[in-house]
């Protein structure tokens, strides 16, 4: 299998001389070609809004939004040329988000220090990742690619990187023909009406429309005023190319409110993503998503073809070595951090990879790692989501969470004093806390609270 997935190239920008270079070449941007990309540098790995782009470089001129597109459409192929290999025809360093704007997926680094909107931060926080700026998940990678499951439900709290890992298989399926999937990135959040959805799913065409075109399907290939039939078209069009469809469907705790609207959308989006062998279907989400299972259609609850969950939970030592070293930069690009520093860092963080990558950024700013360290742990965001991940815990699951943080590491039998459950029931909400990182077990197998941030948290909650 093909995990191995080519990595989005750095480009080295020279913004006196108005130069690009990169692993195949240098190419020269006009003026304002060039300020389109520094907009889209600092916003690296973010939505930039047209609005915005037109803000920052044509500050109080009219022009259309031809011209953007003009701008965006140079930029595509200047550093396609430099980018790109020959054999990979679809490479596209910027995305573009219908009805929202571009986002830069290539890194780019200023040949000189008199480039600020152009940053060399090699740690990315708080927005999604794939290629080279992507790191572990193995196991769920096999299981997306390789497992016998046509339909898989990966589940995990706020930040551990769900949408990362749909991206980098959107990213994989992309640049593997080999695996024979074609992928579709469907975010469904903001979708409050079926409506919506259906929108939405427009929205995941028209980013894919390119590479669609290039195997020879049209969007009116597949477009339906109803979204199940578009669903439907889009398979049988991609079957006869030898291709099945891999749908990651993101934010998919949406469908609870969809459900409540429309009982009868989980029945027919069951139907469409679970009777054929030609579709695979991939769901991110957090624990809310547990609802549905209360929810039945005709036969059995929505989630039935979905479960067990595939956890995102903590990576391993040697992934979260290998993110906190940065080993997929090259030799005189990577952070320098001694051992015993790497170690202190997975320790703090409990390998999880949001925590670990927003330590080191604070660490390469303010050379302290004490001083990161602080800062984390009374950031607002850190303690927001540490909240909402919380809130959404049952009341047992809180009171065994309380239990252990009280007396630091404890036995089961000590928590099952404290919480009343049978044992059964006890021994499966444990290993769940587990699984979604809230707890651990320490070298005599005591359970603990999973990371330092949390514990601190929990501490003033």
């Amino acid at each position: 299998m093909g995990t191995e997935s080519q990595a989005f190239p750095r480009f080295t920008v020279d913004a006196r001389e108005g130069t690009v270079a990169g692993p195949h070449g240098t190419v020269r941007l006009e003026p304002k070609v060039m300020e389109v990309l520094a907009v889209l540098g600092r916003h690296s790995g973010n939505v930039v809004s047209r609005d915005e782009l037109l803000d920052a470089v044509w500050p109080n001129v009219i022009v259309t939004e031809h011209t953007l597109s003009r701008c965006i459409y140079q930029l595509r192929n200047e550093l396609g040329k430099i980018g790109g290999e020959s054999s990979q025809s679809d490479y596209n360093p910027i995305e573009t988000l219908p009805k929202r704007g571009y986002r830069l997926l290539a890194t780019l680094e200023a040949l000189r220090g008199d480039s600020p909107e152009i940053s060399a931060m090699p740690f990315v926080v708080g927005q999604w990742v794939r290629g080279d700026r992507f790191y572990g998940r193995k196991a769920q990678i096999e299981e997306i690619f390789e497992g016998h499951r046509n339909c898989i439900w990966l589940l995990g709290t706020r930040r551990i990187g769900k949408t990362s890992l749909l991206k980098q298989a959107e990213h994989i399926a992309e640049t593997s023909p080999q695996q024979h999937y074609f992928p579709i990135f469907w975010d469904f959040q903001g979708a409050e009406t079926p409506e919506e959805l259906h929108l939405n799913f427009g929205d995941a065409l028209l980013d894919a429309d390119e590479r669609l075109e290039r195997i020879g399907i049209t969007p009116f290939d597949v477009e339906a005023e109803d979204l199940f039939v578009s669903i439907e078209r889009l398979r049988r069009q991609l079957r006869s190319k030898k291709l099945k469809l891999l749908l990651l469907c993101d934010e998919v705790e949406e469908l609870i409110k969809l459900h409540q609207k429309d009982p009868s959308l989980l029945r027919k989006l069951r139907h469409v993503m679970q009777s054929r062998e030609d579709i695979r279907t991939v769901l991110a989400s957090t624990i809310r998503l547990w609802a549905l299972a209360e929810h039945k259609d005709d036969t059995s609850p929505f989630l039935h073809g979905f479960t067990p969950p595939l956890y995102i939970e903590r990576l391993s030592d040697d992934e979260a070595r290998s993110l906190i070293e940065q080993s997929h930069l090259g030799a005189g690009q990577r952070p320098t951090f001694a051992d015993d520093v790497v170690e202190a860092i997975r320790d703090h963080c409990d390998n999880h990879p949001y925590l670990i990558q927003l330590v080191c950024k604070r660490h390469l700013e303010t050379d302290s790692l004490e001083e990161a360290v602080e800062q984390v742990a009374t950031d607002r965001m850190v303690s927001y989501f540490f909240s909402v991940d919380f809130e959404m815990l049952s009341d047992s699951e809180g009171d065994i969470i309380r239990t252990i943080a009280q007396q630091s590491a404890v036995t089961s039998d000590s928590i099952k004093e404290q919480v009343s459950l049978q044992d059964d029931v006890l021994e499966g909400t444990l290993r769940r806390l587990v699984n979604l990182g809230f707890i651990r077990r320490d070298t005599e197998r005591r359970f603990e609270l999973a990371n330092y941030f949390f514990r601190r948290w929990l501490g003033t909650a």
